[in-house]
């Protein structure tokens, strides 16, 4: 009988065979970590960058909205209102420290003087009993409630709300104003009813509404607007403490707005924020179409003025010269008046830098391994009120 023998083919591998495989699998899947660290970094970062853009844009889009509405001057269209030298209606403070930030550490300040109206129109309501100065005088009878008291239509409920004692009323019949001295009273779902009087901004506001009762009558059916008088703004950069889980603080552009005092600014509504991880925020004019810009040195570099004096040596004293050197004498120096934003045309550029959210070592270099990735917009233009003359 023939002696079986066994198969060549059931051989295992060799222990060489074993330790090459291995060898080449090691390597093999250090390769796809490195490449799958690299694609979860490219997502953090692109992720960050695209998020930091759009912090910019939406902030500029928000200035240009609010900045198209400075020097808006409702109360008085022909009288500007009268304003101090401390408090102009329109003005920048540049390279203002930012307290408790290392990064940044300045910042600048743009403020300017709006009569803000309100977002909708109410009309004169059948049943509105009014007498005008004149008729008062003529009968020889002192104003009653009647004469001080309208009722307006605002077409919605959620409008009622919004209207509040020391608000304009602006009769666009024949654009008188007036102020609304006591509490609104609801009537019904959509109308309001509202006790005309003195307002204190009386002489801020030109030559707005200081008497008790209207002037003149108004037609039955005509278009009021509703607004907040003699409103100053602000934005600047502000370390906030907006992260629950950090006590970091976060540089945020802001938006403050008060009632317009003559010696200094305070705050009277809800601050907003506008963007946060905000790094820079600078403010340049240019009154000869951008060929240069107050606020910007030959080498393009910023400026270094402070506060007030920055602006009124700084960047005041740059436009004076453009408007001269370009013999601009259809218009007038920012030192003849304090409204001198409503008679010269001028160009606004504002610089927004805003950064990532996190530090990181694609951001970073030898000297400083973890940093942050920056990312600055501009937007140059001509707000809508810069060289429209009062009537």
């Amino acid at each position: 009988m023939a002696e079986l023998r066994p198969s060549g083919g059931a051989r295992g591998f060799s222990l060489v065979e074993l330790l090459v495989a291995l060898v080449f699998t090691m390597v093999l899947m250090a390769g796809m970590a490195n490449v799958y660290r690299a694609s979860l970094s490219s997502f953090y970062t692109s992720g960050e960058s695209i998020s930091s853009v759009r912090r910019n844009r939406m902030s500029l889009d928000l200035l240009a909205d609010d900045l198209n509405q400075a020097c808006m001057y409702l109360a008085d269209l022909a009288v500007p209102p009268a304003t101090s030298a401390t408090m102009q209606p329109f003005f920048i403070w540049p390279n203002m420290p930012i307290e408790g930030s290392d990064d940044p550490t300045t910042s600048d300040e743009l403020y300017f003087y709006v009569d803000q109206s309100l977002p909708f129109e109410g009309r004169l309501v059948a049943g509105t009993t009014q007498s005008s100065t004149a008729e008062l005088v003529l009968s020889g009878a002192a104003p009653t409630v009647a004469d001080n008291s309208l009722t307006i239509e605002c077409g919605n409920a959620s409008y009622v709300n919004m209207v509040e004692q020391g608000q304009l009323l602006l009769f666009k019949d024949a654009w008188e104003a007036a102020s609304i001295a006591g509490t609104p009273r609801k009537v019904g779902a959509t109308q309001v009813s509202v006790t005309v009087g003195a307002t204190a901004y009386s002489a801020i506001t030109g030559s707005g509404p200081s008497g008790v009762v209207l002037g003149r009558k108004h037609l039955l059916g005509s278009s009021v607007l509703f607004a907040q008088a003699a409103q100053l703004v602000r934005y600047r950069v502000e370390l906030l403490k907006v992260d629950p889980g950090s006590t970091l603080g976060i540089p945020c552009l802001v938006r403050d707005q008060g009632n317009y005092l003559d010696a200094t600014f305070t705050a009277t509504q809800a601050q907003q924020i506008i963007a946060e991880n905000v790094t820079g925020f600078s403010v340049y004019l240019s009154a000869d179409g951008g060929s240069s810009w107050a606020g910007l040195n030959r080498s393009g570099t910023k400026a270094s003025g402070v506060g007030a004096d920055g602006w009124d040596q700084g960047l005041r004293a740059a436009l004076d010269t453009q408007l001269s050197a370009a013999g601009r004498a259809d218009v007038l120096s920012t030192r003849a008046t304090p409204h001198w934003f409503r008679s010269t045309p001028i160009l606004v550029r504002m610089d927004v830098t805003t950064r990532t959210a996190a530090k990181r070592t694609e951001y970073g270099s030898a000297a400083t391994p973890l940093a942050y990735r920056k990312f600055t917009q501009s937007l140059v233009f001509m707000p809508r009120h810069s060289g429209l003359t009062l009537n």
